[in-house]
């Protein structure tokens, strides 16, 4: 999160229902934080653009033809959502996860006969950071498609805007009392092999270059982020054959946020350009949404996200955030006006996320998630993370109060 003079630019979440995020609203009415309403659709001028011509154009309006078939197929999206997904949409998928919602987004949708709605969601699920609608499985789709976020995107209701990291802040300070947290530390180290979990780590140091070592005897521990082996493997955790064939299946997305002093007009947004209407933006590195989020501040919020499964440099993203913003810095209104390269300091805060940990298909028709839950309490751990649900605040909350609930 970057604040500029008082006005917050999230880097990461900021948007909330009140219908599906029960447990969100819970701790944003402990904290205290202020919401305002949020159009997600129906209230900017949006403009496509090409980054790698610079070409920009308005986004055309939707054909009377496909908003009729959309609104036939809203109601029956709703219904089968409530009636045969919902029993499911549960933390960790321990009601289990049926076949029909381990296949690509795409093909669930066309088992179904739904032909406008996957086109609607692309962009959707694209731009923020779930991926591409023909991989993703359905089952992630309508974890994050629930009925009020349909009909957000399809501007018949708000959601709300609100500043999360202020939000725990304020949530920490009347909820945790006198309960230390300790941040910028590294773990190195996790040692299972004892009666307790012992954790060897790091703490900043400010006066020289080396490193001051600590260790912490843990009567159990709760891994609350995404569970790649990469990840794993950075914190020294001695991991279990069971533990390296689960998380060896973790997938997350190269994706990035930024805040850009940028000369985007109030009221207008950019998104990339798709090759066709039910594919999304490539995923080059480019960024794929830019959003002006207050009237009182010059600086937008830009969204870029990288290629699939493999490895993606946060500097190569940072250059093409450069190259594509000075070609977008204008009013995109203005046909003649010409673009303003960005100077040095307009990328104003940039952040690598390793985002939406998942699975795909082959390993959830397989019954991961079956696995998943027999690794918890294993060598005194748990896991809770966006993998237990869905990478949202909402899922968040729930996945960590699930580990409560459940095993303490």
């Amino acid at each position: 999160m970057l604040k500029c003079r008082g006005i917050f630019h999230p880097l990461g979440a900021a948007f909330f229902s009140n219908g599906t995020y029960q447990e969100t609203l819970k701790v944003i009415d402990k904290s205290g934080v202020s919401i305002e309403p949020f159009a997600l659709a129906g209230e900017r001028e949006q403009f496509r653009f090409n980054y790698s011509t610079g070409s920009i154009e308005q986004v055309p309006q939707l054909s009377n033809a496909f908003v009729a078939v959309l609104l036939s197929e809203i109601p029956r999206y709703i219904n089968l959502w409530t009636t045969k997904f919902a029993p499911y949409s549960v933390p960790s998928f321990k009601n289990g996860v049926p076949e029909e919602f381990t296949v690509p987004g795409t093909e669930w949708f066309r088992a179904n006969n739904f032909t406008a709605l996957p086109i609607l969601l692309v962009n959707p699920m694209a731009l923020y950071g779930y991926g591409d609608i023909r991989v993703v499985p359905a089952l992630y789709v309508l974890q994050y498609i629930t009925p009020d976020i349909l009909q957000a995107f399809i501007g018949r209701i708000d959601v709300y805007y609100t500043d999360f990291h202020l939000v725990w802040q304020e949530w920490a300070k009347k909820e945790l009392c006198r309960t230390p947290i300790k941040l910028a530390h590294e773990i190195r180290c996790i040692d299972r092999s004892g009666a307790y979990p012992v954790l060897k780590y790091t703490r900043p140091n400010h006066h020289n270059d080396f490193y001051e070592w600590e260790k912490q005897t843990c009567s159990r521990l709760i891994f609350a982020f995404p569970p790649t082996i990469e990840n794993l493997e950075r914190a020294g955790l001695d991991m279990t054959k069971e533990e390296h064939e689960v998380f060896s299946l973790v997938g997350i997305h190269n994706y990035f946020s930024s805040a850009v002093e940028f000369m985007l007009p109030y009221g207008v947004s950019y998104i990339a350009e798709s090759p066709n209407p039910g594919a999304p933006p490539p995923n080059d590195g480019e960024p794929v949404a830019v959003l002006r989020l207050s009237q009182q501040s010059s600086v937008s919020t830009a969204w870029s996200w990288g290629p699939y499964g493999e490895y993606y440099a946060e500097s190569a993203a940072r250059d093409l955030l450069n190259e594509t913003m000075s070609q977008l810095n204008k009013d995109p209104r203005n046909a003649s006006e010409a673009a303003v390269p960005l100077a040095k300091g307009d990328i104003r805060a940039f952040r690598k996320w390793d985002y939406f940990p998942h699975f795909d298909s082959p390993a959830l028709a397989e019954g991961v998630y079956g696995k998943l839950n027999k690794l918890q309490g294993k060598g005194k751990s748990y896991w809770a993370s966006g993998l237990n649900g869905m990478e949202t605040v909402e899922w968040a909350v729930r996945a960590g109060r699930e580990i409560v609930d459940c095993y303490f």
